[in-house]
C-alpha cells in the first residue's frame, strides 16, 4: 500500500472508531444518570448533531479502505484491508437499518412528555455491537498498515 494511503486510511478511520467508543463507553452510561428532561435534551441533541456528521464519516472511511484494499493487492495487507473495509460496509448497513431510525425517534423526542429510556437503552445495545465490530476493523486496517 501508498504510505499516503495507509497514513490517511488510519488518520480518519481512527477517531471515528474513537468517537464512536467514547460514546458507547463515556458519553451514553453518564447520560443515563440524567433526570428525564435532561436525559431527554441531551440524547436528542446529540442524535441530531452525530447523525449529521457520522455518516460522511463513515462513508469516506469506507472509500478509503476500498481504495486501500484495491492499492494493497494481494496478500496478508490486502485480505487485512479487505476484511476491514468489508465489516466496516456490514456496519454501515447495521446503523442504515437499525440504528438510524431509533436514532431519529430519539431526535424527535417532544420537549416534554413521556420519555423513552428503554428505546435508547436498544440502541445503546446496537451501538455496542458496532463499537466492537469497529474496534475489529480498525485493528485489522492497523496491521495491515505496519
Amino acid at each position: 500500500m501508498n504510505d499516503n494511503l495507509d497514513a490517511l486510511a488510519v488518520l480518519i478511520t481512527g477517531p471515528m472508531v474513537g468517537v464512536e467508543l467514547a460514546v458507547a463507553v463515556f458519553f451514553t452510561p453518564l447520560i443515563a444518570r440524567l433526570p428525564d428532561d435532561a436525559f431527554r435534551a441531551a440524547r436528542g441533541r446529540a442524535a441530531r448533531v452525530l447523525g449529521a456528521v457520522m455518516p460522511f464519516w463513515y462513508v469516506g472511511s469506507l472509500l478509503l479502505l476500498a481504495v486501500a484494499t484495491v492499492r494493497a493487492g494481494g496478500g496478508i495487507r490486502g485480505w487485512l484491508c479487505g476484511g476491514a473495509a468489508g465489516l466496516l460496509a456490514a456496519v454501515v448497513l447495521l446503523t442504515v437499518t437499525m440504528l438510524v431510525p431509533i436514532n431519529t425517534r430519539i431526535a424527535k423526542w417532544p420537549a416534554t412528555g413521556e420519555v423513552s429510556r428503554e428505546l435508547a437503552a436498544r440502541w445503546d445495545r446496537l451501538h455496542q455491537v458496532r463499537v466492537v465490530a469497529l474496534l475489529v476493523l480498525f485493528a485489522m486496517l492497523a496491521f495491515a498498515v505496519t
